[in-house]
């Protein structure tokens, strides 16, 4: 399989890889935006060709597959060029930043047939693997309560949305919420500018699901990667407490007491000593693309289709209302994803 990347920064570099590893994968090209050095460098490591246009790579190389990795303000155009030559494509989140726009890009991806996925990568890091294990084999029973915290990130810089970090950084909790806990039907919430320059980084929410399901989510870019504890998901049910901490550092599974274990044992999953592919982030984007190849070749269903980033966004903007305008909203979604 022939597989080209859009993106040579940081995250352009971790799909590189990605695909550079698998043996199964020839690294067909690699397109830049606007740096011709950093493209030709890329190439010239990875064996490959350099590109400064879209379309002429995807012209020329005749790709299978394609991941576009571009500043989120240029999503939009960036994911529309892949999607219209009809080549299936990973895309990174968020899907866009303007909504009617990400629902186009959802049509076009449906009109043209191709399978096109998004990089919510989290759900790709073993917490969350053994996390949808336990949810599918009934440990936790049905799901009343999830809570989500991430309030470590880089500021949001370049964007005009007065709440951007919900759009991008954000997206992976709202995914992460309607992966476990279906349908948010409304959001409430606040936020605060404590810079005072119209950037409200630092939010909370509470959230009602179609089930009936309640959900507790904190937001900010006011933390640092530095600090612990920046991270966390839970999920509480009827059968047990399941919770992930730091993307890829520990798991947690508390059954609830029962008669017959009246003090149940907490069992917990941390990164082991030699196990370093499990502690390295990066390594969680290598387990999508490989399902996203598996799938292609063998038929299967996108592992987290691009409806789901599409559903991400529409939450993300719901809880921006929300929380400028000090209501609740209501929130109406289609069919999404799940575990």
């Amino acid at each position: 399989m022939r597989a080209a990347v859009v993106g040579t920064g940081g995250w352009g570099h971790t799909h590189i890889e990605a695909y550079w590893r698998n043996p199964n994968i020839e690294l067909a090209g690699i397109c830049g935006h606007t740096n011709v050095a950093r493209a030709e460098s890329a190439a010239a490591r990875y064996n490959t060709r350099a590109y400064m246009n879209i379309a002429e790579m995807l012209e020329k190389e005749k790709p299978d597959v394609v991941s576009v990795i571009a500043p989120d303000a240029l999503h939009y155009a960036a994911y529309k060029t892949v999607i219209e030559a009809g080549i299936d494509c990973l895309l990174e989140k968020p899907l866009a930043m303007d909504l009617a726009e990400a629902r186009e890009l959802v049509q076009l991806a449906t009109a043209k047939g191709i399978r096109c996925g998004i990089n919510f990568n989290h759900r790709y890091a073993d917490p969350f693997l053994l996390m949808a294990k336990d949810v599918q084999e009934g440990r936790i029973g049905t799901v009343h309560h999830l809570l989500w915290r991430f309030t470590g990130g880089h500021y949001p810089e370049g964007h005009a949305q007065p709440l951007a970090h919900l759009l991008y950084m954000q997206s992976h909790g709202f995914n992460m919420m309607q992966t476990f806990g279906g349908r948010i039907t409304s959001i409430a919430g606040h936020a605060h500018d404590p810079r005072g320059t119209g950037q409200f980084t630092t939010a909370t929410f509470s959230l009602q699901f179609e089930s009936g399901a309640v959900g507790a989510f904190s937001a900010s870019v006011d933390e640092d990667y530095h600090h612990a504890g920046i991270y966390s998901f839970e999920l509480m049910g009827q059968r047990g407490r399941a919770a992930a901490a730091d993307v890829v550092s520990r798991y947690e599974y508390c059954p609830r007491p029962s008669a017959d274990n009246p003090r149940p044992l907490a069992q917990v999953w941390h990164s082991p000593f030699f196990a370093d592919e499990s502690r390295q982030f990066g390594r969680t984007t290598d387990r999508h693309i490989q399902a996203f190849v598996d799938a292609k070749q063998n038929g299967w269903p996108v592992p987290i289709p691009v409806e789901e980033g599409l559903h991400a966004l529409e939450a993300g903007l719901a809880a921006s209302e929300a929380a400028l305008n000090r209501k609740v909203v209501q929130l109406v979604q289609r069919e999404i994803g799940g575990i």
